[in-house]
């Protein structure tokens, strides 16, 4: 496993984009947006930049056909994320554009009606560990690179008996997820929106 850098960010939002460009959730976020595959690049590089700094941000190795992004609650340093986020507003603005900035503003606010970031609170008192992001090449899948990406997380909160979320808007992943031992807890949906958010929660063996 790699802990991806700056160097790689660049790589890394480019598989993001190709991995989730079609999801339903990018589908409501970027729908107005002209050239939505440059502004998915654009949004991944700014939000990476962030996130390579705070919290767990790893490849399988050098090829950077694969991500996972996480972190542990006990170790989630909100207030950094705060002040990180506004200092990379300016460029976040320069780089994407004013207009499609106010889309994809306004479509959030769609979005924010059906995700819900506290569900967890309904099933977890304490710690936990919160995948963010699993994103694996196309031309990578079926190897069993999801396996070894996922493998050291599952690995360290069984050994340290902590529950594992993550959440998904696309309900093909529902089967792979459950594959690996998560448990679909709760789906939220509301009526006139199409998207669903799919919540699961591993617990310890």
């Amino acid at each position: 496993m790699i802990r991806i850098n700056e160097n790689q960010i660049e790589s890394t939002a480019r598989l993001l984009v190709n991995c989730f460009i079609n999801d339903p959730l990018s589908i409501i976020e970027t729908k107005g947006i002209e050239n939505k595959e440059i502004f998915l690049e654009k949004l991944s590089m700014n939000q990476l930049r962030i996130w390579e700094k705070t919290i767990d941000v790893f490849s399988l190795d050098d090829k950077f056909n694969s991500v996972i992004v996480g972190y542990e609650k006990k170790n989630y340093k909100s207030f950094r994320i705060f002040l990180l986020t506004l200092m990379s507003n300016p460029r976040m603005l320069r780089d994407l554009g004013t207009k499609d900035v106010k889309i994809y503003s306004s479509n959030i606010k769609n979005v924010l009606k059906v995700i819900n970031l506290k569900w967890q609170k309904e099933f977890i008192k304490g710690n936990y560990y919160y995948i963010k992001i699993i994103a694996v090449a196309n031309e990578n899948r079926g190897k069993g690179v999801f396996r070894k990406l996922v493998t050291p997380t599952l690995s360290y909160c069984k050994e340290h008996n902590i529950p594992i979320i993550l959440e998904s808007t696309n309900q093909d992943n529902i089967p792979i997820y459950e594959h690996f031992g998560f448990k679909l807890v709760k789906t939220i949906a509301i009526d006139g929106i199409d998207l669903s958010q799919y919540c699961f929660i591993k617990y310890p063996d």
